[in-house]
C-alpha cells in the first residue's frame, strides 16, 4: 500500500493490516493527515495562540488540529499539509520559527469505540479519565515503551484517540494495542 503525501514521494505503509475491528473497538491507520512540526521561540506569536496551555488542542475538526506540546513546540495535523505549510511560511518573516513536514516519519493510528480508555491504560501509564485527559487534549508519552503523541477527540459519545508514533515502530505499537484490545472485544 502506498500512502499519499504532499511531498510527492510515495510512502509505504508500515503495517500489515491498516484496519482492525475488535468487537466495539476499532484500530485503523489514518493516512488522510499531514503532520507539521512547528517549533521556535516565536511559534506562539506566529500561530496567534497565546492562551493555549501545554497539552491543549484546538480546531479539532475534520480539516486541522493544532496541539501544543511545549512552550515553543506545536504539531499541526492538516488534511492539506502543503497549503497549511505555505500559509504558515508566508507569516514567518524574521521570526525564530521552523515549520517542518514530519509526515514521512510518523504513522497515525486511530483508536475508538467502547472501553478505549481502558485499553490505553493497559499499555500506557497516563490517566485517561475525562478529568485528566479531556477532549482536545494532547500528551507526549510512552505507550508500550514507544514515544507517542496521543490526542483525544470525541465524536458524539464515542471516545476517539489518535496515536502518532514513529513509522518504524508502528507495527509494534499496532500489535501491542491490538493485543490489549482482545480483552474488551466481546
Amino acid at each position: 500500500m502506498t500512502l499519499e503525501t504532499y511531498s510527492d514521494l510515495p510512502i509505504a505503509s508500515p503495517l500489515k493490516n491498516v484496519s482492525g475491528v475488535f468487537g466495539a473497538l476499532v484500530l485503523e491507520q489514518d493516512t488522510s493527515y499531514s503532520l507539521l512540526h512547528i517549533r521556535g521561540i516565536d511559534a506562539e506569536t506566529l500561530l496567534q495562540e497565546p492562551d493555549m496551555k501545554i497539552g491543549d488542542g484546538i480546531g479539532a475538526s475534520d480539516d486541522e488540529m493544532l496541539a501544543r506540546l511545549r512552550r515553543d513546540e506545536f504539531v499541526l495535523l492538516a488534511r492539506d499539509g502543503r497549503r497549511s505549510q505555505d500559509h504558515l511560511k508566508g507569516f514567518i518573516g524574521d521570526r525564530h520559527v521552523t515549520v517542518t513536514d514530519i509526515t514521512h516519519g510518523r504513522c497515525v493510528l486511530n483508536l475508538y469505540g467502547i472501553d478505549v480508555a481502558r485499553v490505553l491504560r493497559k499499555v500506557c501509564g497516563l490517566d485517561f479519565s475525562d478529568t485528566a485527559f479531556p477532549v482536545n487534549h494532547a500528551a507526549q508519552t510512552s505507550l508500550a515503551k514507544v514515544r507517542t503523541l496521543i490526542i483525544r477527540y470525541d465524536y458524539g459519545v464515542r471516545q476517539f484517540y489518535r496515536l502518532i508514533v514513529d513509522r518504524s515502530l508502528a507495527q509494534y505499537v499496532w500489535d501491542v494495542v491490538a493485543d490489549a484490545m482482545q480483552e474488551f472485544a466481546n
